[in-house]
């Protein structure tokens, strides 16, 4: 469980979100070793930690509404996951940076569509 239960319970899109990242990664329901999750105003924060890969051995994209992760070894990929995005993420402004063996990868949280605002009446 990546969501500590306390905070699943503080409101149901972490609730969601905690069992999505459950299920997500969809090789033997194992994500990246050492994978941390932070959550910020406005996005979630991950961290998995790869010491020793550089950056060349890792290939992260978004495809079929998921982002892709795959680690090569010898230039092919000899691992890869796959993390379902949902609604609440906004692929169009994910990015990652590899530092210290550390990838870190920023999924911007979508305006939520049920946001309210004042409509101005002509």
């Amino acid at each position: 469980m990546i969501l500590p239960q306390h905070l699943r319970n503080s409101s149901p899109w972490l609730s969601d979100f905690g069992r999505l990242f459950d299920t997500a990664f969809q090789r033997v329901s194992q994500g990246p070793r050492g994978l941390r999750v932070h959550e910020h105003e406005d996005n979630w924060t991950l961290e998995a930690d790869f010491p020793g890969k550089p950056k060349e051995a890792l290939e992260l994209e978004v495809r079929d509404g998921a982002l892709h992760l795959g680690i090569k070894s010898e230039g092919e990929v000899a691992d890869s996951y796959r993390l379902p995005l949902g609604k609440h993420i906004d692929p169009t402004g994910i990015t990652a940076s590899l530092e210290l063996g550390v990838l870190t990868v920023a999924l911007p949280k979508a305006k939520a569509a049920n946001e309210s605002h004042r409509i101005e009446i002509n």
